[in-house]
């Protein structure tokens, strides 16, 4: 690959990356756009891979960057294998395909020099994007919960809290290199997430926050890191206080989030399930774990399921109402019945995998590495979280965001380790 070549191809990667945050919460179907351009770069940069092969320039692939493909080819093949064996429509197949299609994207990324301010410039305005949204149709439209353009209000809450998670950490990251004024707009950006997820009113959310603070710290507290810690804190503090207390949005949020605690004593002490949200996830829960041993090599197909569900609830094993609920609202139990014991170890690799390689950086001697190693760890642990109250990978949204972030952060985390030996 000439070096013309191979500079153009970084600059249309950094740009795809950019452009992949920007878009993927305010604009309809935005996470998709930034993802086609990641994958024509890809396939350009594995098109070229034997020019640059020849001329020297392939950085050479460890058994890490291996293994995450392997793991990201398993979802594809445990996906693939369940409907081939059940019979399913095909269109069951569609987020697991977006396993292997970001396989080039990865390729594509790992074989260019990226841009790290681009990407933490399209992550700032993604969240000032998300958070207009979120204030038009909560002030506007009046509708309640922000959803973005994303399926509901729970999907693009959460990946707002990432996103304004990672704009926190380059804060951080700017005011450590002294440069101040860099520093204050990841700080809005940080805001800015944190306003969109509020007003999102999604509670799985809060799972994770407790995780990202682990994680946060054990990337960060060091001696010369402590004083920006401690400031940027202290000002998000302020910020999500002065959300929750002033305007709609968060007041809603705060009613629902009380109201979690109220919905679980009415399931456990009275039973109801149609009146509250808690008591369905938890009906639907049990159901699927009573069919789950039935079958759990391959699990049940949906249709089949289906039927299967209806025979439960006319003997009186399951409630009436979990047939209204589109999924199990559980991510490890909705793998784990559909494509049985295969794909959940699948899913469970890819997680562990992806979280393990990132944590193994977090105590690394350059700040850098440290801060894209917390971004990136971030990622399988807050979805780990977030599928424990939905089925966040059961939409095209939450896959794209999923992988394309996996790739970008092992990328960029990868490329600043190597410059810092």
């Amino acid at each position: 690959m000439s070096p013309t070549s191979a500079a153009r191809l970084s600059l249309w990667m950094s740009a795809s990356a950019a452009v992949f945050f920007l878009l993927a919460l305010s604009v309809p179907n935005g996470y998709s756009w930034g993802a086609v351009l990641l994958l024509a770069g890809g396939l350009a940069a594995w098109v070229r891979r034997a020019d640059a092969a020849h001329a020297g320039t392939a950085p050479a692939w460890t058994i890490q960057d291996k293994t995450l493909v392997y793991a990201l080819a398993a979802m594809f093949l445990a996906n693939a294998l369940a409907v081939a064996w059940h019979g399913d429509s095909g269109k069951y197949l569609d987020q697991g395909i977006r396993y292997l299609l970001v396989i080039p994207v990865l390729w594509g990324l790992r074989r260019v020099s990226l841009r790290l301010d681009w990407l933490w410039a399209g992550l700032v305005l993604g969240c000032l994007g998300a958070a207009g949204v979120a204030w038009w149709q909560v002030h506007v439209q009046l509708i309640g919960r922000a959803e973005g353009f994303v399926t509901s209000a729970i999907p693009f809450g959460d990946m707002a809290l990432l996103m304004g998670f990672w704009c926190l950490l380059g804060a951080v990251l700017g005011a450590l290199q002294r440069r101040f004024a860099w520093a204050g707009f990841l700080l809005l950006g940080a805001l800015a997430g944190c306003y969109a997820f509020i007003a999102s009113a999604t509670r799985g959310g809060l799972v994770a926050i407790p995780l990202l603070v682990v994680l946060a710290g054990a990337a960060l507290l060091r001696r010369e890191t402590i004083k920006p810690v401690l400031a940027g804190l202290a000002v998000l503090v302020v910020g999500v206080g002065v959300i929750l207390a002033a305007l709609p949005g968060g007041q809603m949020a705060e009613s629902r989030y009380s109201g979690a605690v109220t919905e679980w004593q009415s399931y456990t002490q009275q039973g109801r399930v149609s009146s509250n949200t808690v008591g369905p996830r938890l009906e639907a829960w049990k159901a699927a774990l009573k069919s789950i041993p039935e079958r759990p090599l391959l699990g049940w197909g949906h249709p089949e399921y289906t039927r299967h569900l209806d025979s439960l609830i006319a003997q009186g094993r399951a409630n009436p109402f979990v047939a209204t609920l589109a999924n199990t609202h559980n991510q490890f139990i909705e793998l784990w019945l559909h494509q049985g014991t295969l794909g959940l170890v699948a899913f469970l690799a890819l997680l562990l995998a992806s979280f393990w390689y990132f944590a193994l950086r977090l105590r690394h001697a350059d700040i850098t590495v440290r801060v894209l190693a917390c971004c990136g760890a971030s990622l399988p642990a807050g979805f780990a979280a977030f599928g424990l109250t939905q089925v966040i990978l059961g939409r095209n949204n939450g896959v794209m965001f999923f992988v394309v972030s996996l790739a970008v952060w092992w990328a960029m985390m990868r490329q600043e380790e190597a410059a810092s030996s």
